[in-house]
């Protein structure tokens, strides 16, 4: 039978099997938040944060090789605004 039970203020629950402790994604996240708290080596961050980078990444729904096109386009553009072409004028044109 499955306990419930509520870990502090922040609506965290954990749930209790005969198998396995299973938490809901905002346990989990709090336990690894204070996990964090704990780490006292500088390699173990960088390999943290390269894996949350790749992952933010991944979930942009843009590829990095995209993403470096744009920020060139927009550089560019930021360099010399008045170097765009006018929408209606382009449509036009085809």
């Amino acid at each position: 039978m499955n306990k419930l039970k509520i870990i502090m203020k922040h609506k965290l629950y954990l749930y209790s099997t005969k198998k396995t402790t299973i938490m809901d994604l905002e346990a989990r996240k709090y336990n690894f938040i204070q996990e964090l708290f704990t780490i006292d080596k500088a390699s173990v961050m960088d390999v943290l944060e390269r894996v949350l980078k790749k992952e933010k990444e991944e979930n942009q729904g843009i590829s990095s090789s995209d993403k470096k096109i744009l920020d060139t386009r927009l550089e560019s553009y930021k360099n010399n605004p008045d170097a765009v072409l006018n929408w209606e004028n382009v449509k036009e044109d085809w």
